[in-house]
């Protein structure tokens, strides 16, 4: 897995500088937020919040690559008390690769990638905390308006029953680059 990564690094590091003669490169900045739609996570989890970065590199045909990672955090649901000092929390940090393509000012964005799931128990004894590494995938429609960034995004990782599914909502601040 790291030397497919590292393969996909390098290959985008390679031929980013002849894209960028064909489109602009962008830099994206945004925040999430959006509700978990499966029942495992829904009923402990069923919301969540964070800020997520994008890099695009234009290409030709309206289109872009795109290289995104987001750090998204999930409270645990009110209706459960906890003895004091105790909290409960998810935290999501996926990274996707995508290609994004154009209809004027609209875009399609299928992304592969992976995420990183932790969940933390922090109580009187201290805190525990559990990692999951999990394939992702996600499918991201938008809008983009002068240097603003609306979209709506589907997002899954891990296998069923216990996967991690999220529809979000993502406002994002574009810097660099000419608009579509």
């Amino acid at each position: 897995m790291k030397k497919q990564l590292l393969f996909i690094i390098l290959l985008i590091g390679l031929i980013s500088p002849s894209l960028a003669q064909i489109r602009t490169n962008q830099l994206n900045i945004g925040f999430d937020a959006g509700g978990v739609i499966n029942e495992y996570y829904k009923t402990q989890f069923p919301a969540g919040f964070g800020l997520s970065l994008k890099g695009v590199i234009g290409m030709p045909m309206d289109a872009q690559l795109s290289l995104s990672g987001s750090y998204l955090y999930f409270p645990l649901n009110s209706n459960y008390i906890l003895p004091d000092g105790e909290n409960i929390s998810l935290h999501q940090i996926p990274v996707f690769l995508g290609y994004r393509v154009y209809r004027q000012s609209f875009f399609f964005e299928p992304q592969l990638g992976g995420a990183l799931l932790i969940n933390n128990n922090k109580n009187i004894t201290g805190t525990q905390s559990t990692k999951n590494l999990q394939f992702a995938f996600a499918a991201e429609i938008g809008y983009v308006f002068n240097q603003l960034e609306l979209s709506l995004r589907y997002q899954q990782s891990g296998g069923s029953p216990y996967q991690m599914a999220f529809l979000g909502a993502r406002v994002a601040y574009i810097i660099g680059g000419d608009n579509y």
